[in-house]
């Protein structure tokens, strides 16, 4: 009979502090409390899934009750260290708190816990997922948790720590997980794979490492899942066509394509990969994470550390266009769910990439440059044909040719509260900051948490309301931070300064304080209105 499998997370689950993977911070504060015997009754595991909860409370648990002695270093040989690994210790009283809300059961619980242990030194609480519990439930466990018997520790673990009492997160010592780093997670895949005896690239290891996305019980699954699909071998081709990866190539070949700004050639190699049926969304997400391993090449400079291809594509992209194409990238992920179709999303992404390069020019506008909002005149066919020098002569009488001069921030305000702009139009333009204008092309620094509302809709009706009065002028909006300088932002303070002294002068009143103490109340700060604004309600 053949012998029953064991998912890699459990028969690799650490048994003691030595085999935990990361969280030195905890792991160095609970063995000093173990060896020194200065022990908490309380304590709060918090982090996201994966990380090491529930492995840590378990370890722990053996630490106090071996039968050698409460040590950071339980012996592992004992009945009751094998007991706690095997499930079966009856004075570790593991509890899902996501099946086991009802207040009922936390009592029946509780209520033996007057009682000494069984066999060991402690009898010892761990409630998993303690956000679940109701509030009936949390009022059950706060009377044992405050005055609990010396024979007891609870251990309560949760992914969700903002969901719990203040009370009960006051009697606990509180210690936050992190997500493991990906060289964690890779490192521990390969041990895994080396004492496994299986064959693997490291490369494949890699991409597993990094959907795990800080949760090693994520990686150890999709690893698993990996090795049955490969037959007993993780291959990074066989990742692929699992998870339905774009060829590294591919990604490495599209990203020059963005680096040379061929708008063609990037649209026929989308298509081209969209007929093969590839996954474009995993293109992206690719594409974003070949930016930042290009990013870090250009800082270390350290050959050994990346591959030929991301060396010579770090001495090709320049660290400002590195930066640009990566954030549009990031917010080309989160639009990609709403576009009509993926190939679509990825088209426009990649597109608006090029359309906000500082150097696009004219000749890469052809197809896209927005026609200046003026008015059409009707010349007469039979007339003599204007030459190119009396061209400028068809204009209308006293009609001028207005040149925009502006050269800070504060004259730019002055155009968005002089000009007529609409809608999502005004809110985006009170959301940029000036930063150049030279030949009457006027370049804007937008803040990216509107890079949504700059819709060809949106970018038209700005430029046609400039038109009006500088039809010469062009518009480029070039992403990034405004720390502050915007219009928009600076009202924002304006208005909490206003909305401040305002809630300060009626708090201060005599009269109201009076009141307040005569009826034992408080005012609702958020009642609180200028006579302006009372007036506009």
């Amino acid at each position: 009979m053949s012998q029953h499998y064991e998912v890699l997370a459990r028969k690799y689950r650490p048994h003691n502090f030595q085999e935990l993977v990361g969280q030195t911070h905890t792991i160095r504060t609970l063995v000093n409390a173990l060896d020194n015997n200065n022990l908490h009754h309380g304590f709060l595991f918090t982090g996201t899934r994966g990380v090491g909860k529930t492995t840590i409370a378990r370890i722990f648990a053996k630490s106090v009750n071996c039968e050698e002695g409460v040590s950071s270093t339980p012996c592992g040989k004992c009945t009751t260290c094998l007991e706690i690994d095997k499930g079966q210790s009856v004075d570790l009283i593991e509890l899902d708190a996501a099946s086991n809300t009802g207040v009922d059961h936390m009592r029946e619980i509780l209520e033996n816990a007057q009682y000494t242990p069984t066999k060991n030194l402690y009898k010892i609480y761990l409630i998993d997922e303690v956000h679940m519990l109701s509030k009936s439930s949390f009022n059950a466990l706060l009377k044992t948790l405050e005055e609990p018997p010396a024979h007891i520790k609870f251990l309560l673990a949760t992914t969700d720590p903002k969901k719990l009492p203040i009370t009960v997160l006051s009697r606990c010592l509180q210690f936050n997980l992190n997500k493991l780093s990906h060289e964690e997670i890779l490192n521990h895949l390969k041990f895994i794979m080396d004492e496994e005896k299986l064959n693997f690239d490291e490369s494949a290891l890699s991409k597993i490492a990094e959907f795990g996305n800080g949760s090693m019980r994520d990686a150890l699954s999709l690893l698993d899942q990996s090795i049955s699909y490969g037959n007993g071998c993780v291959k990074e081709e066989d990742l692929k066509e699992m998870l339905g990866l774009v060829n590294h190539n591919e990604i490495v070949k599209l990203a020059k394509l963005i680096n040379n700004r061929d708008a063609e050639k990037i649209l026929s190699f989308v298509k081209d990969l969209a007929h093969k049926g590839e996954n474009l969304a995993n293109a992206l997400r690719d594409l974003t994470s070949i930016f930042h391993q290009i990013s870090i090449a250009q800082v270390i400079q350290d050959n050994n550390q990346m591959s030929s291809e991301i060396a010579d594509l770090a001495n090709s992209f320049s660290a400002q266009d590195l930066q640009l194409y990566y954030q549009i990238a990031i917010n080309g992920q989160k639009d990609m769910n709403l576009s009509p179709s993926e190939q679509i999303g990825l088209e426009m992404t990649l597109l608006r990439m090029i359309a906000f390069h500082p150097d696009y020019d004219d000749r890469e506008k052809k197809n896209l440059k927005p026609t200046p909002n003026k008015k059409s005149k009707v010349i007469d066919t039979a007339a003599p044909k204007e030459s190119p020098e009396s061209s400028s002569n068809l204009r209308e009488p006293n009609e001028e040719i207005n040149k925009l001069d502006i050269k800070n921030q504060k004259e730019w305000e002055d155009i968005i509260k002089t000009f007529d702009f609409n809608g999502a139009g005004k809110m985006l333009v009170k959301n940029t900051v000036f930063k150049s204008l030279e030949n009457q092309t006027l370049v804007l620094t937008l803040s990216s948490d509107f890079l949504n509302l700059l819709t060809p809709k949106t970018e038209d009706s700005i430029r046609n309301g400039l038109h009006k009065q500088y039809p010469a002028v062009e518009l480029i909006f070039e992403p990034g931070e405004t720390n502050g300088d915007s219009l928009s932002q600076k009202e924002s303070v304006e208005r909490e300064q206003k909305r401040k002294e305002t809630e300060s002068q009626f708090l201060s009143d005599d009269g109201l304080k009076e009141l307040q103490e005569v009826f034992n109340s408080k005012v609702d700060l958020k009642s609180i209105k200028s006579i302006k604004e009372s007036d506009n309600v």
